[in-house]
């Protein structure tokens, strides 16, 4: 991991139509796949909202974790691959650090 490694963990969070729920689980599956593939050492994680929204859209959330964090070419790497395989364009990242206790 270079030293250009940004704060351990990025969650990145997007909205899909509960209707096309089951549509999206396959895709949920190959991402799972090529990351384990890429980056045996990054841990992935899905996660959903318990509700839908008044519109129908379910917002899930991707959470990676690296003990020596995630770089800026990950990111980019993870966002190609992810609309490569179907999965929502119209993506929201941020970047969490664990908290310094004084």
């Amino acid at each position: 991991m270079s030293s250009t490694a940004s704060p351990s963990a990025l969650f990145v969070y997007y909205k899909v139509p509960h209707q096309e729920h089951a549509q999206y689980l396959p895709k949920i599956s190959l991402l799972t796949q090529e990351i384990q593939s890429r980056w045996p050492h990054l841990r992935f994680q899905v996660m959903q909202r318990p509700e839908s929204s008044a519109d129908g859209l379910e917002t899930w959330m991707e959470i990676y974790t690296h003990t020596e964090g995630i770089t800026p070419e990950m990111v980019s790497d993870l966002q190609e691959l992810a609309v490569r395989l179907g999965l929502p364009a119209k993506r929201a990242s941020e970047f969490f650090i664990p908290l310094a206790l004084y």
